[in-house]
């Protein structure tokens, strides 16, 4: 898996086998949804935010992986220290529905254009100020896009001060137009991802660190599931989660000690795994949220917010808070 190099490392690296849980965020967080530009937003900008974080969904998405679990709970606590976000969808409508992650030139790429563009929209609306640090924030292929647009928003002027990047790729063009000025770059990979490969991302990862970025690499490795892990999800129960335990256990996804019992013979696990474990989950309305958190508790493919306190703290660090 991964080479012995990784323990020479000059950023950081926290190995997760068993992630803290997540605090509750400390206030609220109201958000407007408006056509801007011609693209869906979602967005919640404070008077004189002390920066503006733009976030992007991943294959398959659009504005409202803004809305959703995870991401909102990293939301609400960077609203909490003052920070404003807007969310958009990629121009791509078509299944997967993607961010061109291929050029950071505007003129080629349509999703940087319109990003530069509503930057520039909310400078005029007076919700944010020429001069206000931008972060940028994403997962899989927004995670990429988080990458490339900070670096291409970089380029033409705008005071980029980092990224954060969740399983998602490190673009070539992004890599190669940044050179030595990359913006510093938090990076969260997770072991058994099939999608995006953490070997691969934590390799680049470190040569961007070798010339000079400020790199913060977290990899998420596999633990055991519990009630517990159930815990974030909204409107369950302490007797909610244990029955959801048990009912997994019955059905053959885990184990009376809570161990994966599926997919034990691939060394990732991939869309088709995904496919599968979602037809095994027991029923019921928070169907979809059991499945992401096995997802997150293996390691796998799937946003996740138990490294949110590390998130703000970058970004903090970055604006010399």
């Amino acid at each position: 898996m991964f080479g012995s190099w990784m323990q020479g490392l000059v950023f950081a690296v926290s190995l997760l086998a068993a992630a803290p849980a997540v605090t509750q965020p400390t206030s609220p967080m109201t958000t407007v949804e408006e056509v801007i530009a011609g693209r869906n937003t979602v967005r919640s900008i404070p008077k004189e935010p002390v920066a503006i974080v733009y976030m992007f969904h991943g294959s398959g998405g659009s504005e409202a992986f803004a809305t959703r679990l995870h991401s909102r709970r990293i939301l609400e606590k960077l609203s909490a220290r003052g920070y404003g976000f807007a969310a958009s969808a990629s121009a791509d409508r078509d299944p997967p529905e993607q961010w061109d992650n291929r050029s950071i030139d505007p003129g080629s790429n349509a999703d940087v254009a319109y990003m530069l563009e509503l930057h520039s929209a909310l400078i005029r609306r007076g919700e944010i100020g020429p001069g206000t640090p931008v972060f940028t924030t994403g997962m899989s292929n927004g995670g990429g896009f988080a990458n490339l647009f900070a670096v291409a928003a970089k380029a033409k002027g705008l005071p980029v001060r980092g990224v954060a990047d969740y399983m998602g790729p490190i673009p070539a063009p992004a890599r190669e137009a940044a050179g030595k000025t990359y913006p510093p770059l938090f990076v969260v990979v997770s072991e058994n991802d099939g999608l995006v490969s953490a070997e691969t991302v934590t390799g680049l990862a470190h040569r961007l660190s070798e010339a000079g970025t400020s790199v913060e690499l977290h990899l998420t490795r596999e633990k055991v599931v519990t009630a517990e892990t159930f815990k974030v999800i909204p409107g369950m129960s302490q007797a909610d989660r244990k029955k959801t335990l048990q009912a997994l256990m019955n059905g053959g996804v885990l184990d009376v000690g809570g161990h994966r019992l599926v997919f034990k013979n691939k060394t990732k696990i991939d869309r088709p795994e995904m496919a599968e474990l979602a037809s095994m989950m027991p029923p019921g309305p928070a169907a979809r949220d059991v499945m992401n958190e096995l997802l997150i508790a293996w390691a796998g493919h799937q946003m996740r917010s138990d490294l949110a306190d590390d998130q703000v703290r970058f970004f903090d660090k970055a604006l010399g808070r």
